[in-house]
């Protein structure tokens, strides 16, 4: 995988959650643009505690670029009723 590919999937307006497949058959889900981090050789992932926000790091796995396999998106959830401030 291509540092780049990362970067894009990161500053996508608006950001489409992502799945990262690893070579050790394990799967990565990205919720939260500020979750993940791309540097030349690896990936930053960021993970909340339960009951956290999405964006709150409380653990952080490194993962070498070249054992990410794929990239799925996910489905982006339904924004809750009278989120737009319509009640």
């Amino acid at each position: 995988m291509r540092r780049e590919d990362i970067q894009k999937l990161t500053k996508t307006v608006p950001f489409q959650p992502f799945r990262l497949f690893i070579s050790t058959g394990e799967t990565f889900d990205v919720h939260h643009p500020d979750m993940i981090l791309s540097t030349p050789g690896a990936v930053h992932i960021g993970f909340p505690s339960p009951g956290s926000p999405v964006d709150a790091v409380d653990q952080v796995l490194i993962v070498s670029l070249y054992h990410i396999q794929k990239i799925e998106t996910l489905p982006t959830p339904a924004a809750p009723a009278g989120a737009n401030g319509v009640g």
